[in-house]
């Protein structure tokens, strides 16, 4: 066991003694060892004051140190430099809040100098830095009416709307032309703090707003209470409806003369409002409860009887969510085969809401999309045509998170001819999308070393890989290497799920079988095919063939199923496979010999493989 140097005994008694108060205190006081409350320590924001406070064991950085405390509440602050001691009375109204009292600079270095604060001395507020925020007293709509002292800005209501995290309000006021100091503003409100002195209650918040450029502009303190509103009889109502809170605000970054929610640098009367108007999802989509993007980067879940969509990030975080406004039943002109419908969906994103028009497809029971068009403020706008437009809004396909297995489209095996790689310079160009702005998006597609997934295999070729589909199993595609003499193996398997076909291009979920943990959890293959034998043999469960001389261009996507993508042309990589016969004709080691090939159908294939995406 190895020992420290001799001197270090003495040096930790060197350094008791400088952190120690000097002896003729240590005497005179028993609280020698004298600390703040560990809850209080962290950085503070005191209006007036320029620097952060920081409490931290014994210090107090802008009073000095402690020496002795009693009551819990009452401490003895001495000043680094200079005979000055000053007692302060602390209260914790809330974990984001601390009020305190002091005197003022004194001689008298003993807790008897705490006598000297008086009832009416000034109460400073501190409020924490980095709070985590809570919910705010104030749920749903309401709508109000604001006093700035010039009079009641009643003429036009001004409305307070919820935003995706409860502990945020966005306010929009009304201007009055007959009130002075009235104006048109918004603002958005995060709540911190809540605590009750007597019969009111107090509110802490942060306000962000065009003019607020500092902390100075943007916290301040609230007092409100709660009465039913005179607009409202009768015993049939719910809780909430009809309240109306009374509200003041303070003028500046404290809680200084805010004694009455009628009093205040600027008064509020909240009344309770009617959410937007709400409709129902349609039923198919409430059989399973959670949906999920390809890539499990955005789940959709429905809440409140089938009436709220709620998307959450994958770390649970709410990103969006959409009300069901109006049904207006499926999309006139739709070339989509399936069940689909038309809503307006009252969305709100952060503390942004607006109105967005949106078409649910029903793809399998367990398969799904989506078409949103652009935000709009008025519920009359947003299905027309300048705001929604079918052929160019995006799809985002969700699937459920166990799909039922189908047999795979297409069966046979076929062997690599030939390889065309994208270049990555061109993969990583950026691209122009028009609907950027649409009310509910998948995830994008990062670019990263793991979309070279295909490219080789333990050294092999893509021209040395061949495709069997639905040969050991009708609902598995495989790719197989077959390089130089080593034995055949297995590179990717994949099930298959759900497809579809739209205006000539065919769409088939599946599922990777071996994938690492951050490899994508689904893909979407989309291809087109031509000289079909009768019926749609691209379909899951299909058993139609192909006619010699047909051509099947793929390309895969593991976000969404894209209608942007063009099979056969765009992609991260393309290779010929040249059709060796069905399942059964053929052996393995003659599947893999172009020499004994019996029938040359060339098939281009684009991959747009991300073996591990993200």
């Amino acid at each position: 066991m190895l020992s420290g140097p001799p001197w270090a005994p003495f040096l930790n008694i060197v350094l008791l003694l400088l952190a120690a108060p000097p002896l003729r205190y240590a005497a005179r006081h028993s609280e020698s060892l004298c600390l703040f409350p560990e809850r209080w320590q962290g950085s503070w924001f005191q209006s007036g004051v320029r620097q952060p406070i920081t409490i931290m064991l014994n210090r107090f950085s802008t009073k000095g140190r402690c020496i002795a405390s009693k009551d819990d509440d009452k401490f003895l602050i001495m000043k680094e430099s200079g005979n000055c001691y000053r007692c302060l009375s602390i209260h914790q109204v809330h974990e984001n809040v601390l009020q305190y009292k002091e005197t003022y600079c004194s001689n008298v270095d003993t807790l008897a100098l705490c006598s000297q604060i008086t009832g009416d001395a000034l109460l400073y507020s501190m409020f924490r830095l980095n709070a985590v925020p809570l919910p705010c007293p104030f749920s749903g709509y309401h709508t109000f009416f604001y006093n700035r002292g010039h009079g009641d800005c009643n003429t036009l209501a001004s409305t307070m709307e919820p935003c995706t995290q409860d502990s945020r309000l966005l306010l929009r006021y009304q201007a009055c032309p007959d009130v002075s100091g009235s104006e048109s503003a918004v603002e958005e409100l995060q709540c911190l703090a809540t605590w009750k002195e007597g019969s009111s209650r107090y509110l802490v918040g942060k306000i962000e707003h065009g003019h607020a450029t500092s902390n100075e502009d943007r916290y301040r303190c609230f007092v409100y209470d709660r009465s039913p509103s005179p607009s409202v009889s009768g015993g049939n109502a719910r809780e909430d409806e009809g309240v109306a809170y009374r509200v003041a605000q303070s003028g500046d970054a404290t809680c200084n003369g805010l004694f009455s929610p009628t009093e205040g640098s600027r008064t509020m009367t909240l009344y309770r409002a009617a959410s937007p108007s709400r409709c129902k999802f349609p039923s198919w989509m409430a059989t399973h409860g959670h949906w999920h993007t390809l890539d499990y980067r955005r789940t959709y879940s429905l809440r409140h009887r089938n009436t709220t969509l709620r998307i959450a990030d994958s770390e649970g975080r709410e990103e969006t969510r959409v009300q069901c406004s109006e049904v207006r039943g499926p999309l006139v002109g739709s070339a989509s085969i399936g069940e689909n419908v038309q809503i307006v969906g009252h969305y709100t994103i952060g503390c942004q809401s607006g109105y967005a028009c949106m078409v649910f497809y029903k793809r399998d029971q367990h398969v799904i999309e989506v078409q949103s068009g652009t935000f709009t403020r008025r519920f009359e706008e947003a299905c027309s045509k300048s705001n929604f437009d079918k052929n160019r809004a995006p799809y985002v396909t969700l699937v459920t998170s166990h799909p039922d297995q189908k047999k795979c489209p297409h069966t046979g095996r076929f062997v690599v001819s030939g390889l065309f790689k994208r270049r990555r310079e061109e993969r990583a160009a950026p691209q122009t999308d028009s609907s950027a702005n649409s009310a509910v998006q998948g995830a994008g597609s990062d670019v990263t070393d793991a979309e070279e997934g295909l490219r080789m295999i333990e050294g092999c070729p893509l021209e040395l890989v061949s495709l069997l589909v639905g040969c050991d199993a009708g609902d598995t595609m495989e790719f197989r290497s077959h390089c130089g003499n080593t034995v055949t193996s297995i590179v990717s398997a994949y099930t298959c799920h759900a497809g579809w076909s739209e205006n000539g291009t065919h769409y088939l979920i599946t599922t990777p079988l071996s994938r690492s943990s951050l490899g994508a959890k689904r893909y979407c293959f989309i291809y087109t095919s031509s000289m079909t034998i009768g019926g749609d043999p691209m379909l899951p469960g299909s058993t139609n063939g192909m006619l010699t001389g047909a051509t099947v261009r793929f390309s895969t996507s593991s976000d969404t199923c894209s209608r942007t993508l063009m099979p056969g042309t765009t992609g991260v990589l393309a290779f010929n496979i040249t059709s060796k016969g069905s399942c059964t004709e053929i052996s393995n080691k003659s599947a893999i010999s172009a020499g004994t090939s019996t029938t040359l159908i060339t098939i281009t294939v684009i991959v747009y493989y991300f073996a591990q995406f993200r």
